[in-house]
C-alpha cells in the first residue's frame, strides 16, 4: 500500500492558495500604484525637452515636452520588487540618465512603513532636476536631485 502525505484535494487547495497569493500581489491593496510625473520647467526660448523612459520590459518612447508640458506613467512593482525604470533627459546639448524607480536605490521610493500609492513628481529646470513625493506639490515640496551631466 502506497503512502501519500497529502490527498489530491489538499494538493489542489494548496495550488489554488498559491495562485491567489500571486494574484493578490498585483492587487492595489498589496501592491499600490507608483506614478511618475515629469514636468518641463525649461525656459521657453530654448530647445524642447526630450524624455525617454523605459524598463527591461517596457519602452515608453521619447516624449518631447515644451515648457509647462507634463508626461506621466504608472506601474506596479513586481512580486520581488525588481521593477527598474530609468529615464534619459535631453535638452539641447545637455543630457542625463538616471533611475527614476529602482527598489530603495532611487530618489522615488517609499518612505513609510505601510506602502500606499506613491506619486513622484519630477520638475526639470534649466539648472537642475527636482523631485516631490506627492501628486500635487507646492514649490516647497521639491528637493534637489541632480544637475545635468
Amino acid at each position: 500500500m502506497d503512502y501519500y502525505p497529502c490527498t489530491k484535494v489538499q494538493l489542489s487547495l494548496l495550488v489554488l492558495f498559491v495562485i491567489n497569493i500571486v494574484m493578490l500581489t498585483n492587487a492595489s491593496f498589496w501592491n499600490p500604484a507608483i506614478t511618475e510625473t515629469f514636468t518641463s520647467a525649461i525656459s521657453q526660448s530654448t530647445p524642447l525637452l526630450d524624455v525617454h523612459c523605459q524598463s527591461k520590459d517596457n519602452d515608453l518612447g521619447i516624449r518631447t515636452l515644451k515648457s509647462g508640458d507634463k508626461f506621466d506613467f504608472s506601474f506596479h512593482r513586481t512580486l520581488l520588487d525588481t521593477t527598474h525604470f530609468y529615464c534619459k533627459f535631453t535638452w539641447g546639448a545637455n543630457t542625463t540618465t538616471f533611475d527614476v524607480y529602482y527598489k530603495h536605490k532611487s530618489p522615488c521610493k517609499y518612505t513609510g512603513v505601510i506602502a500606499t500609492d506613491l506619486c513622484c513628481t519630477w520638475m526639470i529646470e534649466d539648472n537642475a532636476i527636482y523631485l516631490a513625493r506627492t501628486n500635487n506639490p507646492s514649490p516647497h515640496d521639491f528637493e534637489y536631485v541632480r544637475t545635468w551631466d
